[in-house]
């Protein structure tokens, strides 16, 4: 039997205003594949708001209905091993939710996309002690605390703990850059910190709390992640690189697809079709070669992308 009845991913976005009318690239996109009725959307949202309100709607009836959802956005979860202790926030198996409540109650990102991602990185690189380890923003925008270019890493903070650029999954994937990166190609630093204070509420949203989780933190590793609850919303960190060559494949097809919707339509296409063909599971197990040390910091700080092995 399939893991879940449906999978709803999102290509996010962490620009300052609404996005133009017209769909475009480089907004944000909502995928969403429902097994059974086979239905099949991707829609385009001015805002991450809107974007939001839509799936906690489709959750709530899918949820009602009794289904297993999958549900992801395509920012990092969490940041490499040692964050939490550098704000002085609590560690061990509650770190990953210290960080996300912190950002919970410290980011301001309004209906129309405004938002204060700079300003924040500036404090928490304050808070730990120095210019880093986050880095980047727009030219001619002075940030106290935010420098332009990357610091050296790994990142010595003022308590003396190294804290390294990348996570583990990101190690294993190349392509990806760090969670620390806010500006500049391929830079996913902000729509992080925007992101995960959005995944929490949702996370923790009136009527579907009782039956989410979030992959690996609440799950652990493990091929059947959730056990057989029903109905479940199982969050997921992911990252479309892992499906390059189908979003090659959509766009060779209509080379007037928008990558974007293209990404999200294919990372629904690979989950469904993974899950039908019973390897999805696999994704979620413990990836190889991971140390005991190393599974306890993707499972209590940094999480992990789906499809990373």
């Amino acid at each position: 039997m399939p893991l879940f009845d449906a999978y709803l991913f999102i290509d996010w976005s962490a620009v300052s205003r609404p996005h133009p009318a017209r769909p475009r690239k480089d907004a944000v996109w909502v995928g969403e594949w429902v097994g059974g009725d086979g239905h099949s959307q991707q829609t385009y949202h001015r805002t991450r708001s809107d974007a939001v309100r839509q799936v906690v709607g489709r959750l709530e009836k899918l949820v009602a209905d009794g289904r297993r959802v999958l549900v992801g956005f395509d920012f990092p979860y969490g940041y490499p091993a040692g964050f939490a202790e550098t704000l002085r926030l609590p560690i061990g198996p509650a770190a990953w939710r210290a960080v996300w409540a912190e950002l919970l109650g410290r980011v301001q990102d309004d209906d129309t996309n405004a938002n204060n991602r700079f300003e924040l990185a500036g404090a928490l690189n304050a808070a730990v002690g120095g210019r880093g380890p986050f880095w980047g923003c727009p030219h001619g925008r002075a940030v106290p605390h935010l420098l332009a270019t990357s610091p050296e890493f790994p990142y010595l903070t003022a308590s003396g703990r190294a804290l390294p650029r990348l996570r583990h999954a990101e190690a294993r994937l190349p392509g990806t850059q760090e969670s620390w990166k806010l500006f500049g190609n391929g830079s996913v630093g902000g729509q992080a910190l925007l992101g995960i204070p959005r995944v929490a509420a949702l996370r923790d949203c009136p009527g579907l709390a009782a039956v989410s989780r979030v992959w690996p933190f609440e799950t652990g590793f493990s091929p059947v992640p959730g056990g057989d609850a029903r109905p479940l919303v199982l969050h997921t960190e992911i990252w479309p690189g892992v499906v390059n060559d189908r979003v090659r494949a959509l766009m060779a097809t209509d080379p007037t697809l928008i990558r974007d919707r293209a990404q999200v339509q294919a990372m629904c296409e690979w989950a469904a079709e993974h899950d039908r063909a019973g390897t999805l599971g696999r994704y979620f197990d413990s990836p190889a070669g991971l140390t005991p040390v190393q599974v306890r910091a993707c499972t209590e700080e940094e999480g992990w992308v789906l499809g990373a092995t």
